[in-house]
């Protein structure tokens, strides 16, 4: 039996030098999520409350704008960050979940329609030290958004408005992980939109009050038309 290779005092260095940058790398994130969740209940508070007084403004009729399990989000996105560096939310809202995705270490960016929802998305990234962006403008593609008005359902996504994707310059397919909150009968639309538009390597992250968080993809380059 051959004895195994003699390693050089350098090359054992070297090795000790990475095992000890890793490790720090470890201690850092721990000590990043720590930190996160210690200021966890602090940015879903100050999101709810932007939420109530954005509802309370229209005399708390009906609107859009419906928050998602955002401590659910929260792990889920700490489970795939391993996975994806890129992350767009389709209707960004208040910008929670951008804002957990960006402080977990993605490129957060979110789309939202609402112009007043923008502003307020950016003002509370401020607040809690996330540079996540925020564009006003629709998350559905120019070329998608005649299939909307065919869907069937009470609520429909709203898919007038500026051209997001123009604005970030960025396509769909260019994100890693995409994350929506359809509305109740969009969901399948919405799958398809994402196989259609998205990348092949990425994942879609859906929510529903009735089965939580959903991870589907990826799913392939589409073929040819």
């Amino acid at each position: 039996m051959r004895p195994p290779p003699a390693h050089s005092g350098q090359e054992a260095l070297e090795a000790l030098r990475v095992r000890a940058s890793r490790a720090r790398e470890r201690g850092d994130r721990v000590a990043g999520d720590q930190r996160l969740e210690q200021n966890l209940e602090s940015l879903l508070r100050d999101g709810n409350q932007i939420w109530e007084a954005f509802i309370e403004a229209r005399g708390g009729t009906f609107h859009h704008l419906i928050p998602a399990d955002a401590e659910g989000a929260y792990q889920q996105l700490r489970q795939l960050r391993e996975r994806h560096q890129t992350f767009l939310e389709l209707g960004s809202g208040m910008g929670v979940i951008t804002i957990l995705a960006d402080l977990l270490g993605f490129e957060a960016h979110g789309i939202e329609i609402e112009e007043e929802l923008v502003d307020l998305s950016r003002d509370l990234a401020e607040r809690h030290g996330s540079s996540a962006s925020f564009t006003e403008g629709s998350f559905v593609p120019a070329e998608f958004r005649d299939e909307v008005s065919l869907l069937d359902g009470e609520f429909h996504t709203i898919a007038e408005g500026l051209d997001a994707y123009g604005e970030l310059g960025m396509e769909l397919s260019g994100f890693d992980l995409v994350y929506a909150y359809p509305w109740p009968g969009e969901e399948e639309w919405l799958a398809d939109l994402f196989r259609r538009a998205g990348g092949g390597h990425a994942q879609l992250l859906t929510y529903s009050v009735s089965e939580g968080y959903s991870l589907s993809g990826p799913f392939g380059d589409p073929d040819p038309a």
